[in-house]
């Protein structure tokens, strides 16, 4: 079962876990051309997917959480980490997207930072990874200023890992 987390974050941004009333608003910045060209699984989504998804697989699990990140009084975000290790104390980070109506303000950047201390202050992990598509150049900036190195290339994508304790946590 999925434990409760508070959000997270300052007085100008936080992360919180997802809601049900959230799945409209995630789903429409998903389902995006400028936005579905950087998942694998690049096709539409209908809201009964994003639904079934939500309460099938991804509330009755404590090794995925998915938090919006709300600003200005608004959702402006998402950020995850999921497929969590508990034993290894390994996860992996990801579905960083924007809403178009804020992007370019700096919040996805923000948003992996606070990310990354959840990940390490408050379930305990000891290393993180992601995949990014081999030509998102502006994602790999981001991971990079971050602490994240590449570790491996295969199919198009990089796998770009980050631990704990050189991210500048001990």
């Amino acid at each position: 079962m999925k434990r409760s987390l508070p959000s997270f974050g300052d007085d100008a941004l936080r992360l919180r876990l997802i809601e049900e009333s959230d799945l409209h608003e995630t789903l429409s910045w998903r389902n995006r051309d400028e936005a579905r060209v950087w998942f694998k699984t690049s096709t539409p989504l209908t809201y009964e997917q994003h639904s079934n998804w939500f309460h099938n697989h991804y509330q009755p699990k404590d090794t995925d959480y998915l938090f919006v990140v709300e600003a200005e009084g608004s959702l402006v975000g998402q950020a995850s980490v999921y497929a969590i290790d508990w034993q290894t104390r390994s996860a992996e980070v990801g579905r960083f997207l924007a809403d178009p109506d804020h992007a370019g303000r700096g919040y996805i950047s923000r948003a992996c930072g606070v990310l990354l201390s959840i990940c390490w202050e408050v379930l305990d992990l000891e290393y993180v990874f992601l995949e990014v598509i081999e030509t998102n150049d502006r994602a790999i900036r981001l991971y990079l200023k971050h602490g994240f190195q590449e570790e491996q290339r295969y199919e198009g994508l990089i796998r770009m890992g980050v631990r704990k304790n050189l991210a500048g946590i001990e």
